[in-house]
């Protein structure tokens, strides 16, 4: 038994020849509109190609057929064609409907200014429609014209506060301008009126992210993944969280979700291919990089990933063309131009590599890594000691910045510490306290410090023996052996003994000392 189809017979598709013959009225309203249901019913459906050739047969059209004719025409593309068809439907019937397409189409062929003055003339017959103020600022925005752009996104806000699309916008705009704090209290308040909203906790998580936050971004980015197990911006964040704190196979197994969904995404294979260098898998990392520099090849942070594995395979030419690639797309990044002295350096270019270094330490002063690689450069080309020390002395210091003002221990790498040692300057001991007293110990000039006096654990030695107080004998050495000759000279009664050492007392902790009080001194 066949089951009924819910498709329109392709009969009512062409008029019938009878009708039009025995029409006594051919404008008739009823004749005319009397298949705008099945217009309505088609475009829901998606079945655009069913549409067009619906009005293609018809005698005579009405302003719904050009309405929704214009509408199949801009769903496909045809934005030019659409915003003619509007125009005509605006003359036919100037509602605000129709004011608004036109503003519209106006606004997504880049001519925003013409959009604004419609979307202001659709304010003379409406003050409360909150899709007129939201697009007003978007079209400001897109001018760069951040002011009024939120004073539009406001007033969309009173008249709807439920509106996400203005929260989001309003914070992008804040976000354009610096304020990532009043930025942030708008993406929450919007999350607070739209609590299973994924795209504003999102939000919320990279802001924490970009923070240090790690915990209140995982947090955010969970909520955002329960509401929608398959939003994509919330999945990448969340796996850059799990990248950042090194389970690469479970930021792995993640990306296998978003690939399933978005195959051409060059910021996944990025990722992918970083995973894969974390996991020292280079040749896999290569082909993930070169396929995200196929998908974008003005990605920036691409290019300087592809030459940091390349420059980690000691293909130094290539990551060297790789970094002047993506010095061309942002010349104000100061990380390419301190890898690009690197790469520079093993090619045995060493005045350009100095001119690298100088212009990203121009453009970042402050940065370790840089700092330490310059450090090593110049130990490596003969740089006289003083020039290095400032240097080392200004990448100790950047470090120590660095470490105290990090969230996590994770974000800055203390492996940089252990290279400068192996260079021979190491981290400088730190400072007391300042709100602690400290003395300090001087002793008379000419002669050593007092050694050390070992721990002794022996109970059975008496608490009060006065030979804890002498220092004991110092070690041979091969400069302070004696021959038979010298031990000679020593006993010579005329040779002059050198003045006696003053008698220091040291204070040595001894665990058993109230336990030796209390104990029966032997006889000795």
């Amino acid at each position: 038994m066949e089951t009924p189809t819910n498709a329109v017979p392709p009969s009512i598709l062409k008029p019938s020849a009878r009708s039009i013959a025995t029409s006594k009225w051919p404008n008739d309203p009823s004749t005319i509109d009397k298949y705008n249901w099945l217009l309505h019913v088609m475009y829901g459906r998606g079945e655009y190609d069913r549409i067009q050739q619906f009005i293609r047969v018809q005698p005579q059209t009405n302003p719904y057929m050009t309405y929704v004719q214009a509408l199949v025409n801009r769903q496909e593309g045809r934005i030019a064609e659409a915003l003619d068809l509007f125009q005509k439907s605006v003359v036919e019937n100037p509602t605000l409907v129709n004011i608004k397409q036109v503003a519209k189409s106006l606004a997504l062929l880049g001519r925003y200014r013409v959009a604004i003055d419609a979307y202001k003339e659709a304010l003379t017959r409406t003050t409360n429609d909150w899709e007129v103020f939201h697009n007003l600022g978007l079209c400001y925005m897109q001018l760069r014209e951040f002011n009024e752009a939120k004073q539009y996104f406001l007033q969309a806000l009173q008249v709807s506060e439920i509106q996400e699309a203005s929260y989001i916008a309003l914070g992008k705009v804040l976000l354009l301008e610096g304020e990532r704090d009043e930025a942030e209290a708008i993406f929450e308040r919007g999350a607070r009126r739209n609590p299973e909203s994924p795209t504003l906790f999102t939000h919320i998580g990279l802001l924490a992210f970009e923070r240090a936050h790690y915990t209140k971004a995982f947090e955010c980015f969970g909520t955002a993944l329960t509401f929608c197990p398959t939003h994509i911006p919330a999945i990448m964040a969340a796996c850059q969280v799990i990248q950042k704190h090194g389970d690469a196979d479970v930021a792995l197994s993640k990306y296998r979700i978003i690939y399933g969904r978005k195959p051409e995404c060059a910021q996944v294979w990025n990722n992918i291919g970083m995973c894969f260098f974390s996991k020292k898998k280079f040749v896999a990392a290569v082909s993930c990089l070169k396929r995200a520099n196929y998908l974008a090849p003005f990605e920036l942070y691409v290019l300087y990933n592809l030459a940091l594995v390349h420059l980690y395979l000691q293909q130094n030419a290539s990551a060297a063309i790789f970094l002047q690639s993506a010095i061309r797309i942002n010349r104000k990044h100061a990380p390419s131009y301190a890898l690009l002295g690197v790469a520079l350096s093993k090619l045995n270019d060493s005045d350009n590599a100095e001119r690298a270094y100088a212009y990203s330490l121009k453009l970042d002063s402050a940065d370790p890594m840089t700092l330490l690689n310059y450090g090593i450069f110049q130990a490596n080309t003969g740089v006289s000691p003083a020039k290095i020390n400032s240097t080392m002395q200004q990448f100790h210091r950047c470090y120590a910045e660095r470490a105290a003002a990090a969230a996590n221990p994770r974000d800055i790498d203390a492996s940089m510490l252990d290279v400068a040692t192996k260079l021979g300057y190491p981290a400088p001991p730190p400072a007391p306290p300042s709100d602690l007293p400290t003395e300090k110990l001087s002793f008379p000039s000419g002669l050593p410090p007092p050694p050390a006096f070992p721990f002794s654990t022996n109970s059975n030695r008496p608490a009060d023996d006065s030979a804890s107080n002498v220092p004991p004998p110092p070690p041979p050495s091969a400069s302070s052996t004696l021959s038979p000759s010298d031990s000679t000279k020593d006993d010579d009664p005329t040779k002059q003994s050198p003045p006696d050492e003053p008698e220091v007392k040291t204070k040595i902790y001894d665990a058993n000392r109230h336990k030796l009080r209390r104990m029966k001194q032997e006889p000795t």
